[in-house]
C-alpha cells in the first residue's frame, strides 16, 4: 500500500464509502421487491431447477457481496493510515491533518503554521517517508 496515495485520495475515498453502502441499499431494495412480486404463488415450469427471479436474487446479492468487500477493504487502508498518522509528532499530525484530510493548500499551512512553503513541504515529504517505513516494516514483520 501506498501511504501518500491513500492520504492523497482521502476524501474521495471516504466519499466512494458512502456512495457504495447507498448503492447495497438500493441492490437490497431491488431484491425485497423481487421477493415480494414473487409472491403470487404460480409453480416454476417443469424441467427448471430454478427462476429468472432467483438467478436475479443471486446476482444482485454477488454483486453486494462485491460491494462490500471494496467497503471493507478501503476502511482498512484508511484505518491503516490513519494510525499511521497517530504514530508522527504533534506538529507532525497537524501538518498532515491540515494538508490531507482539511485539504489546506501548502500556502495555507504556511501561514496558520507561521511557517514557510518549504518547511511545510519538508514536513509533509518526512512525514509521509516515515509513515511508509513504519507501514512497510510492520507488514514484513
Amino acid at each position: 500500500m501506498n501511504v501518500q496515495e491513500v492520504l492523497e485520495g482521502y476524501n474521495s475515498l471516504k466519499a466512494s464509502i458512502s456512495i457504495v453502502e447507498g448503492e447495497i441499499q438500493e441492490l437490497e431494495n431491488d431484491i425485497l421487491d423481487c421477493k415480494s412480486s414473487n409472491l403470487d404463488g404460480m409453480p416454476k415450469p417443469k424441467g427448471f431447477v430454478s427462476s429468472n427471479i432467483e438467478n436475479y436474487i443471486a446476482e444482485k446479492q454477488e454483486k453486494i457481496e462485491q460491494k462490500q468487500r471494496y467497503i471493507e477493504r478501503t476502511k482498512t487502508k484508511i484505518k491503516i493510515v490513519e494510525d499511521l498518522v497517530k504514530t508522527l509528532k504533534k506538529y507532525n499530525q497537524d501538518i498532515i491533518d491540515m494538508r490531507y484530510y482539511q485539504m489546506l493548500s501548502i500556502e495555507e499551512i504556511a501561514v496558520k503554521k507561521d511557517r514557510g512553503y518549504g518547511a511545510i513541504q519538508k514536513t509533509i515529504d518526512r512525514s509521509i517517508r516515515i509513515m511508509q517505513k513504519e507501514y512497510n516494516k510492520n507488514k514484513m514483520s
